[in-house]
């Protein structure tokens, strides 16, 4: 598992392993870099759950389960990292090919002192030309 991003290449490595992971289908693997108690936001999830809001690992692991069998395929390209070390906050850009479908999306994790993330946020829905 990759530490907490520190500056841009330590960014771009966590985010290689997030979208490897992604790529893979290893829920386990993405949710190993997410704190017990984390909170992640998401258009889908309120979709899929009911609620904009997932809380703890576990009902992450449910709504990604659930989210990850309604699509044929997935694949996430990099488009790029950013990282803001005051707010240990880590901003991904990339492409996000949901079955068919080819959308821009982006994420926000923000990362407690552990260097976990307690707080994600999932951006997207615009088709990538």
């Amino acid at each position: 598992m990759p530490a907490m991003p520190t500056d841009g290449d330590t960014a771009t490595r966590w985010t290689a392993h997030w979208i490897a992971a992604w790529n893979a289908l290893d829920i386990d693997a993405v949710l190993a870099l997410f704190a017990d108690d984390c909170r992640f936001r998401s258009p889908k999830a309120a979709v899929i759950t009911g609620c904009g809001t997932v809380i703890g690992k576990a009902a992450l692991r449910d709504y990604w389960t659930r989210a990850v069998s309604g699509i044929s395929s997935l694949h996430f390209r990099f488009e790029s990292a950013h990282w803001d070390m005051h707010g240990r906050t880590l901003l991904i850009r990339y492409i996000a090919e949901l079955g068919p479908q080819r959308l821009l999306a982006a994420e926000v994790f923000d990362f407690n002192a552990d260097g976990f993330v307690n707080c994600g946020t999932a951006l997207y829905g615009a088709p990538a030309d």
